[in-house]
């Protein structure tokens, strides 16, 4: 009886390194754990391809009474692709950037690729080092009254899914001539421009 239990546990093991094996061969265990992350640091296997701007506006509004009731709403989704809002928030001092939205991208991955619509350009500089660069645009509207404001962050492929990227909602002359306080009960539109596709593939 024993000697069969132990037949069960080594065949059993057996079993599973061979599908463990398989996996960490054919990329499907670092894709599972890494999601997107793998596609893009694995310039062994993968490499960046020419992407683009994606053409249009895309607006959502803010209700700055309660921040927290436009967060998961999509600024963009093109059934592949989804950008949405990832939070809002008000720091209460305008030196560290009062009012503040950030978005989180969401992309597609596989065995033979990725691609991410995003406010950011991800970029090789080598084969072990990576850039980015913000090609988003904001305008927020509230008021009458249309604003340009300043991007204030972005992250690398730091999800399984995507990145990151925020804005400020108001410019710091807003606050400074009183024509935004630090305590806003309105809805702000917020629009975005110059988002971009990013692209890897196989090799």
């Amino acid at each position: 009886m024993i000697h069969k239990r132990k037949k069960i546990v080594i065949i059993t093991t057996s079993v599973v390194g061979v599908i463990l094996l398989v996996f960490w061969l054919t990329g499907l265990l670092g894709l599972w754990i890494d999601g997107m992350r793998y596609v893009v640091g694995n310039t062994d296997k993968y490499i960046f391809e020419e992407g683009h701007m994606v053409d249009g506006e895309y607006s959502v509004d803010i209700d700055l009474s309660d921040l927290q009731s436009k967060v998961g709403k999509e600024l963009f989704n093109d059934g592949t692709h989804k950008i949405y809002v990832n939070w809002v928030h008000n720091s209460g001092n305008k030196n560290t950037g009062a009012y503040e939205i950030g978005f989180r991208s969401s992309g597609h991955y596989s065995l033979t690729g990725a691609s991410l619509v995003s406010g950011t350009q991800h970029l090789m500089i080598d084969e072990s080092s990576f850039t980015s660069e913000v090609t988003a645009k904001m305008k927020s509207t509230y008021k009458g009254e249309t604003y340009d404001v300043f991007y204030t962050g972005s992250s690398g492929i730091n999800f399984r899914d995507g990145d990151e990227f925020s804005f400020s909602l108001f410019p710091h002359n807003a606050y400074d001539t009183n024509e935004i306080s630090l305590d806003e009960k309105g809805v702000v539109e917020v629009t975005v421009t110059n988002l971009y596709k990013n692209m890897w593939r196989k090799k």
